[in-house]
C-alpha cells in the first residue's frame, strides 16, 4: 500500500507540474486545435465515420477541456493513474513491482508532450486522450479475460515465500523503471522557449492583452522567431508605442525548432495578424482553408465569426456564432468583439482584394502598408513604420508631414531618429524647423562622429550596439539578412 501511494503521488506531482507549469500554453493551444461540437450531427459523424468513433468522441470531449488547463490536465492525469492501477490489477503484480505499471502512462503522456509545432499539422483525433482511453479500455478487457482464465484454471497450490534478496531486487528494478520513464517524459517534453513564448504571445493577442505581449517580448532573452517579432510589432501598434519602442526590441529570425520547416508563422499567426491589421480577406481565407484541411477547430471558427461581424455579414456571423455556442469553452461575447472591431475599421480604407500572399504573411503585410498612400491616420502611421522596417524611405517625408500636426510638437523618438537620418542621406527639408529633441540631435551627431572615426570596420555593429542598439539608426545600418516570412 505504501509503495502504491508513493508512486501515485510522484506521478501526479510530475505530470501536473509539467502540464500546469512548463507547458501550460501548449495545453490551451491544443484545446483550440481540437474539433468538438455538442451537436447531434457532430456526434453522429464522429461515431459513424470511425471504427472506434465513440472512443474518439469521448477523447475529443476531454481534450477540449484543456481550454481550462487545470481541468484537462486533471482528467488526463486521472486516466493515466487509472491505467497504472488497472495494469497492476490485470497482471496481479505485487506492490513491490508497482513502479513497472507506470511505464505505459509515462509513454502515453510523452507522446502528447513532445509534439511542439507539429500539433498544428497533426491530423490524429484527440492525440492527448485517444490513446490513453484506448489503452485503459484494452487493459480492462484484457484484465477481465485474464481473471476469467485464472478462475477457470484456478490453481490451489501453496504459494512460496519470496526471499528478502529477491524482494529488494524487485523493489529496485521497479524504482528504476519508474524513474527511467519519468526521465524520458521530462527529456522528450517539448520545452523550446521560443515556441512556448510564441504561444503565450498569441493567446494574449487573442484576448486583446497587448501589454502582456510586450512584456513577454521583453522577457525573452534569446533570438526571437519572425512570429514573435510580428506579434510584438502588432502589440506596439495596438498600444500606441510603435514610434517610441519598436527598434529598442531585438529583431531576429531564429529557426523554428521543428522537424519540418512548414510556414509556421502562417499556421500559427496569420489569422490573428491579418484580422487585427484589417486584412479581413486574408484572415478569412486562411481560416477557411485550414478548416477544410484540419476540421472545425475553434481557432478557425473564432476568426471566421470575427471577420463576418467586422464585414457586416450578419447571417454568416450568426452561423459561426451558433457553431461556437456548441463548443465547450469558446462562446464569444459580441460586445467585446465590437469594441475590438472599432480599432480595426480605421485600417480598412482600401479595396480588400485577395491578390495572394503565397503564405508569406509578414512580407505581404510589410509591402502592403509600405506601398499604401493616404487613408486614415492609423494607415499612414503603419505605412510610415513599415517603410522604416523595410528601409524603403523614398516616400518618408510625405507620410511624416501628414502625421506631424497630430503629434502636436512631440514626435515619437524613432520618427525623430529617422527624420535626422533621412535628412542627412537625402536632404529635401530643413531639419532645424522640426521639433527634434536636442538630446536626439546630439546622439545622432555622436553616431556620425564615432562612425567616421571607426571607418568601414567590420566590427562596427558590435562596437556600436551598446550605445546605439536601441535606435532606428542601428537597425538601418547594421540589422541585415532577416528573412521575412
Amino acid at each position: 500500500m505504501k509503495e502504491r501511494l508513493s508512486y501515485t503521488l510522484l506521478f501526479v506531482v510530475i505530470s501536473m507540474g509539467v502540464m500546469m507549469g512548463l507547458i501550460r500554453p501548449y495545453l490551451i493551444e491544443t484545446a483550440q486545435l481540437t474539433p468538438f461540437l455538442t451537436t447531434r450531427v457532430f456526434a453522429q459523424e464522429m461515431i459513424t465515420r470511425h471504427t472506434w468513433g465513440i472512443v474518439y468522441y469521448a477523447a475529443s470531449f476531454m481534450q477540449s477541456c484543456l481550454a481550462r488547463p487545470w481541468l484537462g490536465a486533471s482528467l488526463l492525469t486521472t486516466m493515466l493513474v487509472a491505467i497504472a492501477y488497472v495494469t497492476r490489477w490485470a497482471t496481479n503484480l505485487s506492490d513491490k513491482c508497482f513502479g513497472i505499471c507506470w511505464i505505459v502512462p509515462f509513454l502515453l503522456i510523452t507522446r502528447y508532450a513532445q509534439m511542439g509545432y507539429m500539433v498544428y499539422v497533426n491530423k490524429e483525433i484527440a492525440i492527448a486522450f485517444a490513446w490513453p482511453l484506448f489503452t485503459l479500455l484494452s487493459l480492462i478487457v484484457a484484465g477481465l479475460l485474464i481473471k476469467g482464465l485464472r478462475y477457470f484454471f484456478r490453481n490451489n497450490k501453496p504459494q512460496h515465500q519470496m526471499s528478502k534478496a529477491l524482494s529488494r531486487t524487485l523493489i529496485f528494478l521497479s524504482f528504476i523503471a519508474f524513474t527511467g520513464s519519468a526521465y524520458l517524459f521530462w527529456n522528450q517534453t517539448y520545452k523550446d522557449q521560443n515556441f512556448l513564448n510564441s504561444l503565450q504571445m498569441k493567446q494574449a493577442g487573442e484576448q486583446g492583452n497587448w501589454e502582456q505581449i510586450i512584456r513577454l517580448a521583453r522577457e525573452n532573452h534569446q533570438e526571437p522567431t519572425r512570429l514573435q517579432v510580428c506579434l510584438n510589432r502588432l502589440a506596439l501598434y495596438k498600444t500606441g508605442k510603435m514610434g517610441e519602442q519598436l527598434f529598442a526590441f531585438p529583431d531576429g529570425s531564429a529557426t523554428y525548432n521543428a522537424p519540418e520547416q512548414q510556414q509556421w508563422l502562417r499556421l500559427m499567426g496569420a489569422q490573428l495578424l491579418y484580422y487585427n491589421y484589417g486584412k479581413t480577406g486574408f484572415a478569412y481565407r486562411w481560416a477557411m482553408e485550414d478548416m477544410v484541411e484540419y476540421g472545425m477547430r475553434p481557432m478557425y471558427l473564432r476568426t471566421l465569426y470575427r471577420v463576418a461581424l467586422l464585414n457586416g455579414e450578419t447571417m454568416l456571423a450568426k452561423k459561426y456564432h451558433q457553431a461556437l455556442c456548441h463548443t465547450l469553452f469558446y462562446k464569444e461575447e459580441t460586445n467585446d468583439i465590437e469594441r475590438e472591431a472599432q480599432t480595426i475599421r480605421p485600417l480598412m480604407n482600401y479595396t480588400d482584394q485577395l491578390d495572394g500572399d503565397n503564405g508569406l504573411v509578414e512580407f505581404y503585410l510589410l509591402q502592403s502598408f509600405t506601398l499604401t498612400k493616404g487613408g486614415s491616420r492609423e494607415m499612414v502611421e503603419l505605412s510610415l513604420m513599415c517603410s522604416l522596417i523595410t528601409k524603403q524611405l523614398e516616400g518618408f517625408w510625405p507620410r511624416f508631414m501628414a502625421l506631424l500636426p497630430g503629434w502636436q510638437g512631440i514626435i515619437p523618438i524613432h520618427y525623430q531618429e529617422a527624420a535626422l537620418m533621412v535628412a542627412q542621406l537625402q536632404g529635401g527639408i530643413d531639419i532645424n524647423t522640426l521639433p527634434i529633441d536636442p538630446q536626439v540631435r546630439q546622439r545622432f551627431e555622436r553616431l556620425v562622429e564615432v562612425s567616421a572615426q571607426m571607418g568601414d570596420s567590420a566590427n562596427n555593429a558590435y562596437n556600436l550596439k551598446s550605445e546605439f542598439g536601441n535606435t532606428y539608426w542601428y537597425y538601418y545600418f547594421f540589422v541585415e539578412g532577416l528573412k521575412t516570412t
